[in-house]
């Protein structure tokens, strides 16, 4: 940013009109309203206050869901000071409903006349006559204002506020039920509203072998809703306790509670000779969370005799983070790099046995049924080495080795082990062409899997069997099971002329786990892409890419019920699914500067500015099953989305310093996804939805801008 006497820059004022109403449309675009929206973009260079003074204005889409804000100061060359807003808008749905009317803040109450005949959707005999419409969607506010200060001589100190404010409506399951038989649920359109404050300040000092930043950073989030409040919109099931259907049922569950962190860090960097350098990064911090619980239950029927253990979780998260990197090179062409890193992250949340009221519908449990939580802590240890050898002019020759050690506790394992084997060779000898390949393999090992150990270690000690589980005992978690991955990525790029380059770029990941279990059984990735650039000497400038992905998963499992043991052990029940998602984008833009419009005698006194791209992007998901001869499914209809944006803007200079603008937005956008499209609020017996369908639209977006120059 340099100085100026004088204003310089530009202000743009613009009037869009969007066809039609099109909700998913504002998420990228920020406008899904029809009719007529105004916004404005700035980007100024303003005279300062004294000769030494920099300032600069920039506003993007101001008026729009997606405006940005940023003004910069800087004085004396010394200290500068930032401030930057951005608001971000997602949009979910707009055709949901709900029976459910807020009364309050995130509490919700059913009509007077909401009638009910059993403990079913079927049974709700007047919930068509009381269908409001909910939005779901958020907006997020994020507010930044960081200032720089040289305090001289190699010395520099930076400080940095944030806030980062959420509010909307998202989609939250409420359930009422004690047993997986009678479990009873609602889909509400839950109010959002939490802010997050984060604060950090560094001191820094640059020397010419030594440099080193020691700073602190916290993070404060508060949430403005502790609680969800509903009424039970089931009539009563015979297995819940009395009081629990309606009219009388109610229901309470918690938001995210209010929590903080705090870490102090300090990294640097020492040159021993000009090709050997450490570097050092570790970080001390503490996670903390004691948001008062809510009682057992809201509801006053339910009998509890026993008061919770603690007033609050008491939550405490220690964590230790020490990176170590050492860089040399110790031959001509032959460069290493060597690290070391330690991550700790040591829950010291207080454990206590809670004896729940399970689902705002059974009377409270005993203490030989209570449950205690989780303090989940997790170490990981790593070292790498990487080596890089120049063969010749343009050509190297890469290795590496990375090991990573990671204990745990409450889980199904306690240590895994991770070897992984990195090759790889890149190659610019030929002046028009660079090409890469590469090759990993790696290994993880683990300790002996006990799939119950986290249903024993949450009861009460001597409640439970040494055999007893709820998962099936085969099944593996598998980002906790042993797996060989291998990974192999080739690349080209080619430029035939300076005005010309093409490249492209193949890639290929397959993980195995062992045979013998259930979960995920295997897993395969492949991608293509491809891109190509011209720009001719008429100033024409043509883009294009595209790419293909493919994955693909083989998952089994075991169909059994909790209260038919023998089930579990009855291969009949097995199942498979093989899952295939594929994913296509292509696009392109053109380009051309610098236009003189002409017809017959008559040509334009200004220049004219042409763009257009188009993008087009796809993806199909298949499912197929396959289960034994006891068990039914119906085959699942593919999973799919497509979305096609075509821009196209004109741009006329009327003079040096002035220019209008039209642009055209031409996008579609269509799905179908089973779970939406069909599914009625009553199509499940047990589950109240708010019958919202696939996304799909077509819209228009017509745009008219006047640019002013300073």
């Amino acid at each position: 940013m340099q100085a100026t006497e004088s204003l310089q820059g530009n202000i743009e004022a613009s009037l869009g009109y969007l066809d039609q109403d099109a909700w998913q449309f504002g998420s990228s675009h920020g406008v899904n309203d029809l009719g007529f929206t105004p916004f404005v973009n700035i980007d100024l260079l303003l005279p300062g206050f004294t000769d030494t003074d920099k300032w600069q204005i920039g506003a993007n889409q101001l008026g729009l869901s997606s405006a940005r804000f940023m003004l910069k100061g800087q004085f004396d060359d010394n200290q500068s000071v930032d401030l930057n807003w951005r608001q971000i808008s997602g949009y979910d749905y707009d055709d949901a409903h709900t029976p459910f009317y807020s009364t309050g803040l995130a509490k919700f109450s059913l009509p007077g006349n909401w009638q009910v005949n059993d403990n079913t959707t079927a049974g709700m005999t007047s919930v068509s006559d009381h269908l409001n419409p909910v939005s779901l969607r958020h907006k997020r506010h994020w507010l930044e204002l960081d200032y720089q200060r040289n305090l001289g001589e190699n010395w520099a100190l930076n400080v940095d506020f944030r806030r980062d404010s959420v509010t909307g409506t998202k989609a939250l399951g409420g359930a009422t039920g004690s047993s997986g038989g009678n479990v009873r649920a609602v889909l509400l359109a839950a109010p959002v509203d939490h802010q997050t404050h984060q604060a950090s300040i560094s001191l820094a000092y640059l020397g010419s072998r030594l440099s080193w930043t020691l700073g602190y950073h916290g993070s404060f989030f508060d949430n403005t809703l502790t609680s969800v409040i509903w009424p039970t919109a089931f009539g009563q099931h015979p297995q819940w306790a009395a009081g629990v259907g309606f009219p009388d049922g109610i229901n309470q569950m918690a938001t995210e509670p209010d929590n903080q962190a705090h870490q102090f860090r300090v990294n640097g960097s020492y040159r021993f000779t000009p090709y050997t350098r450490l570097y050092l990064d570790a970080a001390l911090g503490r996670q903390s969370q004691n948001q008062s619980f809510l009682s057992y239950t809201a509801n006053s029927r339910l009998i509890v005799n026993a008061s919770l253990p603690m007033q609050s979780l008491d939550g405490r998260v220690d964590t230790t983070n020490l990176n170590l990197r050492l860089s040399s090179r110790p031959l001509s062409g032959l460069n290493l790099i060597a690290r070391l890193a330690y991550r700790d992250r040591d829950n010291q949340t207080p454990v206590a046995a809670y004896q729940r009221v399970a689902g705002d519908a059974a009377y409270q449990q005993g203490f030989a049924d209570a449950r205690l939580n989780r303090p989940y802590s997790l170490s990981k240890r790593k070292a790498n080495l990487e080596a890089n050898w120049r063969l010749m002019t343009a050509t190297q020759l890469q290795a590496g080795y990375h090991y990573t050690d990671t204990r745990r506790d409450y889980s199904e394992i306690t240590r895994a082990r991770e070897n992984d084997i990195r090759l790889g060779f890149r190659s610019h000898y030929f002046e028009t062409l660079a090409m890469a390949v590469s090759y990993s393999h790696q290994q993880r090992r683990t300790d002996d899997y006990i799939g119950n150990r986290p249903l024993i270690q949450t009861h009460v000690p001597g409640t439970t069997e040494a055999e007893e589980f709820e998962n099936h005992p085969l099944l593996r978690k598998y980002y906790l099971s042993e797996r060989d991955r291998d990974s192999v990525s080739l690349q080209a790029d080619w430029y035939p002329q300076t005005s010309l380059s093409l490249g492209a770029q193949l890639s290929w990941n397959q993980d195995t786990y062992p045979d013998g279990h259930f979960g995920l059984n295997s897993s395969k990735m492949y991608s293509v892409n491809g891109n190509i650039s011209y720009i001719s000497d008429k100033d024409w400038q043509l883009s294009g890419f595209y790419s293909y992905d493919n994955y693909q998963y083989q998952q089994s499992g075991r169909s059994f019920r909790g209260f038919a043991p023998a089930e579990a052990f009855d291969p009949q029940r097995n199942w498979q699914v093989s899952a295939s998602d594929d994913f296509q984008t292509l696009g392109f833009s053109l380009e051309r500067q610098g236009l003189r419009p002409a017809f017959s005698d008559w040509q334009a006194q200004g220049t004219l500015d042409l763009s257009m791209s188009f993008n087009h992007s796809r993806s199909v998901g298949e499912m197929i099953n396959h289960h034994g001869s006891v068990l039914q499914s119906a085959p699942l209809p593919d999973l799919k989305t497509q979305l096609n944006t075509a821009n196209l803007t004109a741009r006329y200079h009327l003079s040096a310093s002035s220019s209008a603008a039209l642009t055209l937005i031409r996008e579609t956008y269509d799905s179908d996804d089973f779970a939406l499209d069909n599914v009625a609020m009553n199509t499940l017996s047990n589950v109240l939805l708010p019958g919202q369908r696939s996304p799909r639209y077509q819209a228009t977006w017509l745009g008219l801008s006047y640019r002013y120059e300073y």
